[in-house]
């Protein structure tokens, strides 16, 4: 049930809120949890036992975690219960491709393919197994206390607004506003107006731009010319940028509406300079679990210079993996990898290049690292950058009409998305001005935009196709 779906908008979310706000303060949470659990249930019903089964047993692992905290029988039940949940990611999200890659390889010496009924990947098995993981963690470094209440745990797991697609929440972050949390008006209008604002980058640009991106990407590599690939590969990343960014807007301002204050998951990424800033402002709460729970444990920087480039990669691969079970996410990480290996080996050097430069090769290679997260195969990545550079055997067969492949509506959302993105470059460098209060009458006119914004996507929805959150696939 996305929460652009006319049935979340229209059906589920005002029940909800209405039971939740009515709801005395002590049985909050148990409303909430009966949400969540319908929520889920409706997009993933088979894993929703697995979810619930594997909450209980951390549970219990955790405060056993705490009771021998230094001893070794702490780190043997950490080691299992990672293991526990390791393996369950690997088995939803990744033994179809281990199986396929084993029957290509088994058939090029002539043998049969295994007899293998594919595995359903449950919608969001990947942003729960690293909660998961991370509050074992925390709780085995006493960084924090196991749940007092499994309740308090079901509900930190399935939560509605994160549970399909993030952002990525850590225990100790939401342990005090889970056993208390107080609601208020002005905090419920924060909330619509940010979820509001969500709906609109999901619906109107992010969908929009769709259009156009799956018309390039549809295309036969003879089709290609340099001009529509390049269209294609910025067309989707201003899809994905305005897609995810809009699902995390609409989280956060779903959490405000029932009193919860998640923290940001996106900093207006377009506007870095370098790679690595790249990775401080997109995804961020994937960005800081890969650091304090993998980089960090891996050895980081403290043993050296190249030990910690080897770190790196290792770390932007299995980023890579843990978004998608194909060799294309593989190469997007090692991609990025890469660079941020390079940057580091630059250091002072690279600041050197003009300011200009920088922000636009970070651009460019983002854009380029995009083709390969987009890319339905490795050879039909290579096949968009290889047009986009003018090689291949490109412009050779005629491309559908203009208005076909890239309506007047598609190319204005474009355009909207990459003002936005880019014109807040300008203002990056500038020195900042204390902040005051809007008056009145602009305060008033920007809460009416924002309902204004609703009701067109509202409005915009019953004449759209459907197109589902692009993470929901991870």
């Amino acid at each position: 049930m996305p929460f652009s779906s006319l049935l979340f908008i229209h059906l589920f979310l005002p029940v909800f809120l209405v039971a939740y706000w009515v709801t005395p303060k002590l049985a909050k949470n148990y409303v909430a949890i009966a949400a969540s659990l319908v929520f889920y249930a409706w997009g993933a019903p088979r894993f929703l036992p697995v979810v619930v089964g594997l909450g209980v047993i951390d549970y219990a692992i955790s405060h056993q975690i705490a009771r021998w905290r230094g001893q070794r029988r702490a780190k043997a039940l950490l080691a299992a219960g990672v293991t526990m949940h390791l393996s369950v990611l690997v088995y939803f999200k990744y033994s179809n491709f281990f199986v396929g890659e084993l029957d290509a390889l088994i058939a090029h010496f002539g043998m049969s393919p295994f007899t293998w009924n594919k595995v359903v990947l449950p919608i969001g098995v990947s942003f729960i197994t690293f909660e998961e993981i991370s509050y074992l963690c925390d709780v085995y470094r006493g960084d924090a206390q196991p749940a007092r209440r499994l309740s308090q745990y079901v509900l930190f797991l399935t939560l509605f607004p994160h549970s399909i697609a993030g952002p990525i929440f850590r225990w100790k972050d939401l342990e005090a506003q889970l056993a208390e949390r107080t609601q208020s008006w002005q905090l419920a209008r924060e909330g619509f107006e940010r979820f509001a604002m969500g709906l609109a980058k999901k619906v109107l640009v992010a969908d929009s731009v769709g259009v156009i991106v799956d018309g390039v990407f549809g295309l036969a590599p003879a089709q290609l010319t340099p001009g529509v690939a390049w269209l294609g590969a910025i067309g989707y990343a201003i899809q994905i940028y305005f897609d995810f960014s809009g699902y995390s807007d609409m989280a956060i301002g779903l959490g405000k509406l029932i009193g919860f204050r998640f923290k940001e998951n996106f900093n207006r990424p377009y506007i870095s300079a370098s790679i690595t800033e790249f990775w401080t402002r997109w995804h961020i709460s994937l960005s800081s679990w890969l650091r304090d729970y993998l980089y960090i444990p891996l050895g980081g920087n403290r043993k050296g210079r190249n030990r910690a480039l080897v770190n790196l990669l290792i770390v932007f691969t299995l980023s890579g993996l843990w978004h998608g079970a194909a060799w294309t996410f593989v190469m997007w990480g090692i991609f990025h990898g890469a660079f941020v290996t390079v940057e580091r080996l630059l250091g002072d050097r690279r600041d050197r290049m003009p300011l200009a430069l920088q922000h636009a090769m970070t651009l460019a290679i983002v854009t380029i690292g995009w083709v390969f997260f987009r890319a339905g195969s490795f050879g039909q990545a290579c096949d968009v950058i290889a047009a986009m550079f003018g090689a291949g055997a490109h412009g050779l067969e005629p491309m559908p009409p203009r208005a076909e492949l890239m309506p007047n509506f598609a190319l204005a959302a474009l355009a909207i998305g990459l003002a936005i993105v880019l014109v807040p470059i300008a203002a990056k460098y500038r020195t900042a001005r204390p902040s005051t209060e809007p008056r009145l009458p602009i305060a008033l006119a920007a809460r009416l935009g924002y309902v204004a914004l609703f009701m067109v996507s509202a409005i915009h929805l019953t004449n759209m196709r459907f197109t589902p959150l692009i993470y929901f696939k991870f």
